[in-house]
């Protein structure tokens, strides 16, 4: 027996890899769950918010002792937006995929591409046209993913920079939620959908 050839059942879990990996329903559909979880801490958000009151030093203070879980409302709607990118990622893709899956398939692993979590690069690589307040907000999004909602420091100091340059050249503060990110979350979720879906079924 060739010292590198699979054994069946790491056949079977070559070939299911492959499926999964270029399934773009399977990219979309794990979006919309995604989606379908941080619609259930929105609730909470908004109430947070609207709870909020100003100290005598006109400073926000949240007196209802409500738990804070923008971030993790943040976590969630960012790896749902990552999806719904790397599904156009794998359309656009997927013959040059199939090809890498056949020669790469002792690793069964993914390729590079899918390492990107930054959510305004993956954009960029896709040619979806920001606004530069979408591009404002993914980029906070991508912070939240990436650390913020997920660890109390990044993996270097560098990561705690919360001053990021724009395609437009100025600097912009993204160390921030606001009360107004979940209708402009909700208005790009709809566009990114529409669009991937419309693209992928044009050209299936």
């Amino acid at each position: 027996m060739t010292k590198n050839r699979l054994q069946p059942d790491q056949l079977l879990q070559a070939i299911d890899f492959s499926g999964r990996l270029t399934n773009t329903s399977l990219w979309i559909m794990k979006a919309d769950e995604l989606i379908a979880g941080a619609n259930i801490l929105e609730a909470d958000v908004k109430k947070y918010w609207s709870e909020i009151q100003l100290d005598e030093h006109n400073q926000p203070v949240n007196t209802s002792g409500r738990k804070y879980v923008q971030g993790p409302y943040s976590l969630l709607i960012a790896y749902a937006l990552e999806n719904y990118f790397k599904a156009l990622l794998i359309h656009r893709n997927k013959k040059d995929l199939k090809g890498w899956l056949l020669t790469e398939l002792k690793k069964t692993k993914l390729p590079k591409c899918f390492f990107n979590h930054d959510l305004v690069r993956l954009a960029s690589e896709l040619k979806f046209k920001l606004d530069i307040s979408e591009e404002e907000l993914l980029c906070r999004l991508s912070r939240s993913s990436i650390w913020a909602a997920r660890y109390p420091v990044p993996i270097n100091a560098e990561g705690l920079a919360n001053m990021k340059k724009f395609s437009t050249g100025e600097s912009y503060f993204t160390a921030y939620y606001a009360p107004r990110d979940i209708k402009r979350i909700h208005n790009f979720i709809d566009r990114l959908r529409n669009e991937v879906l419309t693209e992928i079924e044009n050209n299936t």
